[in-house]
């Protein structure tokens, strides 16, 4: 879904409500996930510093193939 189909979802949606209270709540839900920020100040120096080493990390010799957890997956739902 881009992001003009989750916009037109997502007014359709609020054209069906139409219990004002219901309404009221949703738009203060909405605008407070606006104002929420992602803070990772808060985070301590060493997790910031793991997180930066995680990002900066393109070795992907320690990811499992989608195909193969599948395969685990599928074997477990046969026990």
């Amino acid at each position: 879904m881009n992001i003009l189909e989750i916009k037109g979802t997502f007014v359709s949606m609020i054209a069906q409500v139409d219990d004002e209270k219901l309404l009221q709540e949703m738009l203060q839900n909405c605008l407070e996930l606006l104002k929420k920020e992602d803070n990772l100040s808060d985070l301590p120096p060493e997790i910031l510093q793991d997180l930066e080493e995680a990002n900066a990390d393109n070795d992907m010799s320690d990811v499992i193939p989608n195909d193969a957890v599948f395969q685990q997956f599928k074997s477990w739902q046969k026990q």
